[in-house]
């Protein structure tokens, strides 16, 4: 066994029953850290965590939640169950506008994902004000995401994967987001010809486009960031994620080194995704974990996985509660086609996949039907811009790039940092407000974009 010295740069012997004594004193350490957190906040947790049953109940149709009373600000309304099913129940669902909201100006339709529970009573709108800054904006609650969980999808208290797939799917989603449109057209929120505009960030980047694919007419312009394309990824012959090894070669390589000789654990793929989504930052911790595993020493994977959001351990529990299931379905959606292909298996160059393998296995066992993700892009006559980022771990540039060719009226922008584009805050405020407000041909528009700062 060796051991990587920092000051020569060589490697040097090390005794084994070292390195097995100092793993598991780290170990030992980490999970008494563990039981004291757990210890000082278990009665918070089990609070927490009996809110996280599944449903069995939904909020009557002509309630409210109490967080959350009815304003100018929180809307109510019913949505079908199902939309393939005329004869389906009805689910209370409900939408907000943003604190500066005005149906005078472009309204924005800020999209999220299956995968992001971001939206729910009580909240705060700090987060989304600085991702649209000075514009109004819609958010609408996510079906199967707290506290909008079917009873439907939990017959007998379990979950029906068919169900779930079905009800919880981006395609009824799409639906609510029509729907919503069009009781803002029925409240007069909205401008007379009833149009929007769309921002949709990663998986909500998809679900966007989907949205184009049937609704485009009612958009004007769709602005969609760091986000893929199932379907196009496909006719490439591409995976819908990136493979690590085009943002970090070196480290990559390390990677390959250590799974032929360790295999590959999917707490570390977990961790490396999670880390490589924090841009260049992450990508230098990333550096000190990988060069640790290679040389045998567990003291950078240990120190990190003490942090909750790092901790494929913890996150696993929490992503086997009903309230992710629809975060699965989406992940499913997204990536099954790429899990279920018998000519790929997948390692740290894609470690997205190692994970979902793991977390989304009875979907696969179960052979869920995938939806259709093949989406039309040239009957859209609205514009488009998307922004990519050049550190991104999820998607990869060439995806970005191949998005705006399927568009005929779209622009490409590359950006620096990584999947949240953690870099140029006040650039990126600049380029949103000036494309929403004015268009792609404006001044102000061509100007930035012409213009970014690397």
């Amino acid at each position: 066994m060796e051991f990587y010295s920092p000051k020569s740069g060589v490697l040097s012997p090390k005794p084994c029953s070292i390195m097995k004594n100092s793993r598991r004193w780290i170990w030992t350490t980490f999970v008494m850290l563990l039981f004291f957190v757990a210890g000082s906040g278990i009665g918070g947790y089990t609070r927490w965590y009996a809110a996280q049953k599944s449903a069995d109940a939904r909020l009557a149709l002509d309630a409210h939640y109490a967080d959350m009373p009815p304003d100018a600000h929180h809307r109510y309304l019913n949505l079908p169950t199902d939309y393939t099913d005329a004869s389906s129940k009805y689910f209370r669902a409900f939408y907000l506008l943003s604190p500066n909201f005005s149906p005078k100006g472009p309204v924005i339709f800020l999209l999220t994902d299956g995968q992001m529970e971001l939206v729910y009573p009580g909240m705060e709108f700090s987060f989304f004000d600085k991702q649209l800054p000075g514009v109004s904006y819609v958010l609408i609650g996510h079906r199967g995401h707290y506290p909008t969980l079917f009873p439907e999808v939990y017959p007998n208290g379990k979950l029906d994967l068919g169900r779930a797939m079905r009800l919880y799917g981006s395609w009824q989603r799409v639906e609510d987001i029509e729907r919503v449109r069009q009781d803002m057209v029925s409240a007069n929120l909205l401008s007379s010809d009833g149009r929007i505009m769309i921002f949709g960030a990663s998986g909500a980047g998809v679900l966007a486009q989907q949205y184009l694919h049937r609704y485009g007419e009612h958009v004007t312009r769709a602005l969609l960031v760091t986000t893929g394309a199932p379907d196009l990824a496909r006719t490439h012959g591409w995976t819908y994620a990136r493979n690590f090894a085009e943002v970090d070669p070196k480290d990559a390589a390390f990677l390959t080194e250590i799974a032929s000789r360790d295999g590959i654990r999917p707490s570390l793929a977990y961790m490396l995704f999670q880390l490589g989504r924090e841009g260049r930052s992450g990508l230098a911790k990333i550096g000190k974990i990988v060069r640790g595993e290679l040389n045998h020493n567990p003291v950078p994977y240990a120190w990190y996985e003490l942090h909750p959001s790092l901790n494929w351990a913890l996150s696993r529990a929490m992503l086997s509660l009903p309230n992710a299931d629809a975060a699965k379905v989406r992940m499913y959606e997204l990536i099954g086609s790429d899990l279920q292909s018998v000519k790929t298996s997948y390692g740290y160059d894609l470690p997205l996949y190692v994970w979902s393998m793991e977390m989304l296995w009875n979907f696969m066992h179960q052979h869920a039907l995938l939806p259709n993700l093949q989406l039309d892009r040239n009957s859209y006559q609205g514009e488009v811009l998307v922004i990519a980022a050049r550190d991104d771990v999820v998607f990869s540039p060439a995806i970005g790039k191949a998005i705006v060719s399927a568009y005929p009226k779209a622009r490409f922008l590359l950006v620096r940092g990584g999947h949240r584009l953690e870099m140029d805050h006040e650039y990126q405020h600049s380029i949103r407000r000036a494309y929403f407000l004015h268009g792609l041909q404006s001044r102000d528009t061509m100007s930035l974009l012409d213009a970014p700062p690397f």
